[in-house]
């Protein structure tokens, strides 16, 4: 069923069709994801708040002997479908005008680069060409190459509602991968990373810990703070932690709430409906602090149906679906905690737009990591 094109990708056939069988009897649906009621929100008393002045310097000096071990990695998710910013891979558009040289990752990588530590990089087949090249034009924002490591997301076919794959329709030979394929969501990365053997490597360096955020998010810094932060929470019985800011109006998506009595991100389309994100007052970043350990077992997370529309010769928008797994359901099974984080650590550029708007915060995390902004 693969292409030539994408047949090098990890791409389990078997998962392939009980995923879609299973859509196609109608035990997989957007209805069957919600929740059965909705979770109780999260009290303050279950966050640890780095705003505590008392705890700072500890918590940072913590954190400096744990980045001057090389205890920690930084994995950026690079991954993705490339259906922003007018089609062009994300990773390697530029954050100030006129600076092709300060993408995304070059900014992202000159930051692990200062602070001394291994970079991991997980490309799609969608965003993967024009990031290794680009990553070869910059050298990794001069990370020595021992540091550099990279793993590919798996990918699954797009269906119909029924089931019918994509790529077996009439006139699907004509139409770009892009279409007919999708990448399985970040839930994903826990899969491959450590499939990929880049989780063996890093524990036979000596890493403990990775720090792992989107691409688009240049705020989600190795701020030795919150990893300190992140090691008091690990020595207190947590196995990750997760960045949470206060929720602002405008913050659509997941939330952070107390399932089963225990903190977990739950995505909106979880929710049951009817259910007002505003009695959520804890905003999920999806920057998250994993122990290597946490990374070395499986977890059973679910497929979720993503409903999808894609141009398609000849005829209106066809609707899809697409199988993706989310990271932040790992809350569900290893012990998390919460870091209530300043609202600089989020800064997430999902359009042009976004990122006009945030020229001065950029220009100045471009300083930060040792880079000139002109």
């Amino acid at each position: 069923m693969l292409r030539p094109s994408v047949a090098d990708i990890a791409f389990d056939a078997a998962l392939f069709d009980q995923l879609r069988s299973a859509l196609a009897r109608g035990e997989l649906s957007p209805t069957r994801a919600r929740l059965p009621a909705p979770p109780r929100p999260l009290g303050d008393d279950a966050l640890l708040d780095l705003d505590e002045p008392h705890a700072r310097p500890a918590r940072r000096a913590r954190g400096e002997a744990a980045l001057a071990a090389r205890k920690v990695a930084a994995l950026i998710l690079n991954g993705g479908m490339a259906t922003r910013f007018g089609g062009v891979v994300k990773g390697v558009v530029p954050v100030l005008p006129d600076r092709p040289d300060l993408s995304f990752l070059a900014v992202k990588l000159a930051g692990v680069r200062a602070a001394g530590v291994p970079a991991v990089v997980m490309h799609s087949f969608a965003t993967a060409a024009a990031s290794r090249d680009h990553l070869a034009t910059l050298g990794w924002s001069g990370i020595p190459e021992r540091d550099r490591h990279e793993f590919l997301q798996s990918l699954m076919p797009r269906v119909l509602p029924d089931g019918t794959p994509l790529v077996t329709l009439p006139g699907a030979d004509l139409l770009p991968d892009t279409t007919v394929y999708a990448a399985p969501g970040h839930g994903d990365t826990l899969r491959r990373v450590r499939d990929s053997g880049i989780v063996a490597e890093l524990r036979a360096r000596g890493v403990e810990h990775l720090l792992v955020s989107n691409v688009d998010n240049l705020g989600a810094s190795l701020d030795p703070t919150v990893l300190g932060a992140h090691l008091e929470a690990v020595e207190g019985g947590a196995e990750l932690s997760v960045e949470v800011v206060a929720r602002a109006p405008e913050d659509a998506g997941g939330c952070v709430a107390d399932l089963d009595g225990r903190a977990t991100i739950i995505e909106s389309f979880r929710l049951p409906p009817g259910t007002s994100l505003a009695q959520y007052p804890h905003f999920n970043t999806n920057t998250l602090w994993i122990s290597l350990a946490a990374l070395e077992r499986p977890y059973p997370l679910t497929w979720f149906p993503v409903e999808r529309a894609v141009e398609w010769p000849g005829r209106d928008d066809l609707a899809v679906i697409q199988f993706e797994q989310l990271i932040g359901q790992i809350t569900e099974f290893a012990r998390t905690a919460c870091l209530r984080v300043d609202r600089a650590r989020f800064l997430p550029i999902k359009t042009r737009d976004d990122l006009a708007a945030a020229r001065p915060a950029m220009t100045a995390i471009v300083k930060s990591v040792g880079l000139d902004p002109g």
